[in-house]
């Protein structure tokens, strides 16, 4: 389990510089603040100021109607006219004073300043004349450009705001120096290879105490990361032994199952007892055959065979004994009946069929009558034959015989077992141990 360490530069350059940054974001917050209040303050100074502006121009007619009046009547009239436009340009900051006499004397007093035009207003004198006044725009430029006070404080908030947030960043930026190189040697850092050296000081820097227990911490990660990883690559390793192992055992229980299905479809197929097909493979297989007869008109053959007497033999024998006889008819079955297209299937207790494809009734009479012969010569002794038998004391078998064949044909394949059941019927009504053919 690992342990993590903190070296306590850690934690108070963290907290330093997140304290820096706060007092950043607060003093910031609170620069903008006045300059958004002063910014307001302006801006209303201006309004004032161009609402005094429409008040003194329409005040200046009456302030001033008199004294035009006069001057006019002066002896040297142009100056006395003129001192006193420029007064009123003066005074009430305006940017042009023109006085337009009755007699058609025209006197102007123009302003020093280029500021822009603002209002203008135009009045009619009793006495003098026309009086025609322009003032300044009121802009706030121009409001701070008439008032020195406000002019400096929002110069000395932009110098302090700058100053400010130029400490605060320089304050942040030596704080968090030696934590960008960590971060830097974090992200290169590998637990396998040997302990990093505190590589990234530069040139001429002192190695304070704290970067040293820095470079021991670091040590310690690596020596905890390195054993951590050792414990992990053990137990992946011994992960895939056990998925090898388990996959092994899968493929092995994959091939049981394969056996086994394999198996079971043998079952479905096959006698359990005989290893010869069973009576559904044979169904299957009659049906094929006798379709594929009545649509190429050829022949099929279909023999049904009986063990006699075989129920007093396992009385006498035993079970086991009368399963081995079958099994033996089963095997010789197999032995004389080979072809692809033959069929050999147990019906059911001890009888047996055959099938054989391509046979007329004479030429397959020919090969039972041989298999008889060879049942014969095994000469299985019976030992229970009642009074009545009529053959020798041997386990002895009764075949009947039919064919589906040009001339004699069947409508169905029912009809045609049922054909050879009847003729090995006939066989045993006739003492049993014979072949008949079905009429």
């Amino acid at each position: 389990m690992l342990h993590s360490v903190h070296p306590p530069m850690t934690h108070k350059a963290i907290s330093i510089s997140v304290g820096a940054r706060s007092m950043l974001a607060l003093f910031v917050f609170g620069m903008l603040l006045v300059a958004l209040s002063s910014g307001w303050q302006l801006r209303e100074d201006t309004r004032q100021r161009a609402a005094r502006t429409d008040a003194e121009l329409s005040a200046i007619p009456l302030l001033y109607a008199g004294p035009l009046a006069y001057s006019l009547q002066q002896e040297h009239r142009p100056e006395a006219v003129r001192g006193l436009l420029r007064h009123i340009l003066t005074r009430h900051n305006l940017r042009s004073v023109e006085l337009q006499t009755r007699g058609g004397e025209q006197f102007r007093a123009l302003s020093d300043d280029d500021a822009e035009p603002g209002q203008s207003a135009e009045f009619s004198l009793a006495d003098s004349g026309e009086l025609r006044l322009q003032a300044t725009a009121a802009t706030m430029g121009d409001t701070l450009r008439r008032d020195p006070l406000l002019r400096s404080t929002l110069i000395h908030l932009a110098m302090v705001t700058a100053l400010g947030i130029g400490a605060a960043l320089l304050l942040d930026r030596w704080l968090l120096r030696h934590l960008r190189r960590l971060s830097d040697q974090a992200s290169r850092f590998d637990p396998t290879l040997p302990p990093p050296s505190l590589g990234w000081l530069e040139p001429g820097e002192t190695r304070p105490r704290e970067l040293l227990q820095l470079e021991q911490a670091i040590d310690h990660v690596r020596t905890s990361l390195g054993d951590e990883l050792h414990r992990e690559q053990s137990r992946g390793r011994e992960l895939r032994e056990e998925i090898s192992r388990q996959h092994r055992a899968l493929q092995q229980a994959e091939r049981s199952l394969e056996a086994k299905r394999r198996e079971l479809a043998s079952m479905e197929r096959h006698d359990a007892l005989t290893g010869i097909a069973n009576r559904r493979e044979f169904d299957l297989a009659l049906r094929r055959e006798f379709k594929r007869a009545q649509r190429d008109q050829g022949r099929l053959a279909l023999a049904i065979l009986d063990v006699d007497h075989l129920k007093p033999f396992n009385d006498r024998h035993g079970r086991a004994a009368g399963d081995e006889v079958l099994r033996r008819l089963a095997r010789l079955l197999a032995e004389h009946f080979q072809r692809d297209t033959d069929v050999v299937a147990r019906l059911g207790g001890e009888e047996f069929a055959v099938l054989l494809p391509g046979f007329d009734a004479e030429s397959a009479q020919g090969l039972m009558e041989s298999l008889r012969e060879a049942w014969r010569a095994l000469a299985l002794p019976h030992g229970a034959l009642p009074e009545e038998a009529m053959t020798a004391d041997v386990v002895t078998v009764s075949a009947g015989l039919a064919a589906y064949q040009p001339g004699h044909p069947y409508l169905s394949p029912q009809a045609l077992m049922q054909a050879a059941d009847e003729a090995l019927y006939l066989a045993k009504h006739m003492g049993r141990d014979r072949l008949c053919l079905a009429s």
